[in-house]
């Protein structure tokens, strides 16, 4: 999975989301996911770390791969995730939290741009489940409730899954079509 489009929309908003995680929880091993040919976030934030990026298009340093399937088996070797979608991070981040075993603490970086999609009253497939919407089924001004449908679905996700999410930060880009937000999340249940 990897995005089609540069989003670059606000850029000191993603920017200062990543530096004060950062700096709130030092990361030893970063997972940059979705990082995109030209590794934009590396070079502003991660340079100096130990970071694995991955995408389905090819660049330096690129390990070119399907994230979810990266996540499948590497979830516990990071304990920071950045999940730089244009679109939907959803089934990224249900992954990492379903193959989570470690009880360390691990900080997720998100951009969403679910409302692209909720503006033109489509559901991601996973806001559909979550939601219990049918799928290819049509609400008008869905997109009025992205905020809204954020944490429920995180919320159900960590509840699903046994992951607490603390120390929520949320930003929103200049034309108000993507989320960036980070938290931290444990494992506490099996």
């Amino acid at each position: 999975m990897t995005s089609t489009k540069h989003d670059n929309s606000n850029p000191a908003a993603k920017i200062a989301l990543r530096n004060h995680f950062l700096a709130r929880c030092p990361p030893k091993k970063i997972l940059e996911c979705y990082a995109g040919e030209h590794r934009e976030m590396y070079h502003t934030c991660y340079t100096g770390q130990d970071v694995t990026a991955l995408d389905l298009k090819k660049g330096e340093n690129i390990k070119t791969i399907d994230n979810r399937q990266y996540v499948r088996t590497h979830a516990d070797e990071y304990d920071y995730f950045d999940m730089d979608a244009y679109g939907s991070p959803y089934e990224l981040l249900v992954t990492l939290f379903a193959h989570r075993r470690s009880k360390d603490p691990f900080t997720v970086i998100v951009t969403d741009g679910t409302k692209l999609l909720l503006n033109y009253q489509h559901a991601s497939n996973i806001v559909s489940a979550t939601a219990n919407l049918s799928v290819g089924l049509q609400v008008p001004q869905l997109y009025r409730f992205q905020d809204e449908l954020i944490w429920y679905i995180l919320r159900a996700a960590a509840t699903r899954f046994g992951i607490t999410i603390s120390d929520a930060k949320i930003a929103r880009g200049d034309t108000g079509n993507m989320k960036y937000y980070g938290f931290v999340a444990q494992k506490i249940g099996p």
